[in-house]
């Protein structure tokens, strides 16, 4: 009698673990089902940032002036855009307001840039010509957000040649990371400028999105073998392959139009057709679209609440 007594408990037990888990598990897909998809990138014809709702494709729209491409950031913590002008003024674009909420002032135009969400602090980088074509010096300046005082602008290279599409900041290593041309993952810290590591990658890869979670390096390359496009994972500890599969149904795609959804594991990027294109990144096919009617640039993915 008493086995069965202790029988009945586990079997309980145990019931109530599943329970709990399918509970959790419906609990986390309606969060994400109830989070609307956005997208803000910016019509390159009309100089215009523009918030598309994607479920519903509700659009809005505000101009904005001249640009540099890789220089476009969004804050997922405020909801702000922000870009630097073809001057030397770095742009914040408060997203659910539509409106411009600040413009700093720096000493020099600046690309390859992040923020730091931690430290509240714009990075970029920007390159001193040499008196030969090898010899310039690259620079990464660091500037606050709150009041637009440059904290820090030091030298970390000379000569670089920088993949235009690749870089990301690890905040709590407080490490700024280019990718080189040849494949090689340059870690500065922005504060110093010192390097702190280099790092072979053993695959091309164009395009990456750093996914912090998984501590990887996610993004695409061109094999002329084959003629297809692959989605490639790198693991940034070592800088060896996790994962390579071919992006199903991937022609030609714009060059600074890609993001990574964490919730969905998909890498997004632009057709030349301007279709957003969700691959998922374990196999490579095509989990959603969503056909645009306009030309873009410098995507950003986010959710809102409504």
């Amino acid at each position: 009698m008493i086995l069965k007594i202790e029988v009945m408990k586990k079997l309980f037990y145990v019931s109530l673990w599943l329970v709990l888990i399918v509970v959790y598990s419906c609990e986390k897909d309606s969060i994400v089902k109830n989070k609307v998809l956005n997208i803000t990138t910016i019509n390159q014809s009309k100089s215009q940032i523009v918030n598309v709702k994607l479920k519903s494709m509700e659009k809005k729209a505000f101009s904005i002036g001249c640009h540099v491409a890789s220089s476009t950031t969004f804050n997922a913590k405020n909801k702000t855009f922000g870009y630097m002008d073809c001057g030397t003024q770095y742009c914040i674009i408060d997203i659910e307001a539509g409106r411009e909420i600040k413009k700093i002032s720096l000493p020099v135009s600046i690309s390859l840039t992040v923020v730091d969400t931690i430290r509240n602090v714009l990075i970029g980088h920007y390159y001193i010509n040499g008196t030969e074509p090898n010899n310039g010096t690259d620079h990464v300046l660091t500037v606050s957000l709150n009041d637009g005082n440059v904290i820090s602008d030091k030298q970390f290279y000379v000569g670089g040649f920088w993949d235009a599409t690749t870089s990301f900041f690890r905040d709590i290593e407080n490490e700024y990371v280019l990718l080189r041309s040849d494949n090689v993952l340059v870690f500065v810290n922005p504060s110093t400028g010192n390097i702190i590591r280099t790092l072979d990658i053993d695959t091309d890869l164009t395009q990456g999105i750093y996914d912090r979670k998984n501590n990887r390096l996610i993004g695409n390359t061109y094999s002329n073998e084959t003629g297809k496009n692959y989605i490639v994972t790198v693991d940034i500890n070592t800088g060896k392959t996790l994962s390579k599969v071919i992006a199903q149904g991937l022609g030609f795609h714009l060059a600074f139009e890609m993001d990574y959804d964490a919730e969905t594991n998909c890498y997004v990027l632009v057709s030349d057709k301007n279709e957003v294109l969700f691959f998922d990144v374990a196999t490579g096919k095509i989990k959603d679209r969503y056909q645009l009617d306009f030309d873009l640039t410098s995507l950003k993915l986010w959710r809102s609440k409504k």
